[in-house]
């Protein structure tokens, strides 16, 4: 499974996490890659919805793991801020692919190692006018190869 969709706006893109939510198993773990500010929460946000939990949906940038709780047990985790496996290893990273429910993981490029097979992975970037946003959406297994990549963002940023 691999597709390619492009948003205009917000709601354009929580809607596509609502209907990416109905595809997703209930012991999902989706891998999310791309720039700041090119839509990976609001993908969340949307996907939440489905699961009636978007209401506590916010970024984790400094919590590292939200936990969330509706109709599906959700973790959502921001890697952003870890620049070893070892940091991401100390916190339970891996602990939480062998818990049940859903784990959303933001920056998952940087625990390439550690993210279990299959799973799904979505890479988000930022399209040719400011509201326009695409997704490229992939289940990964050991079969396939990987579509997240390092955003740009992070050769900018000081490690």
């Amino acid at each position: 499974m691999r597709y390619t969709r492009d948003t205009y706006g917000e709601e354009e893109t929580r809607a596509l996490g609502r209907v990416f939510a109905g595809e997703l198993p209930p012991d999902a773990v989706v891998a999310f890659s791309g720039d700041l500010g090119s839509g990976k929460t609001a993908v969340i946000r949307g996907i939440c919805d489905t699961f009636r939990c978007s209401e506590q949906v916010s970024s984790p940038t400094f919590t590292i793991v939200n936990e969330y709780v509706g109709s599906r047990s959700i973790r959502h985790c921001d890697l952003y801020r870890l620049d070893r496996i070892e940091d991401m290893l100390e916190i339970g990273l891996d602990a939480l692919f062998r818990e049940s429910g859903t784990v959303l993981i933001e920056w998952a490029e940087r625990a390439l190692p550690l993210l279990p097979l299959p799973r799904y992975e979505i890479a988000a970037s930022h399209g040719d006018v400011e509201s326009h946003r695409r997704f490229s959406v992939q289940l990964c297994d050991a079969d396939t190869a990987s579509i997240l990549s390092a955003p740009a963002e992070l050769f900018r940023r000081k490690a």
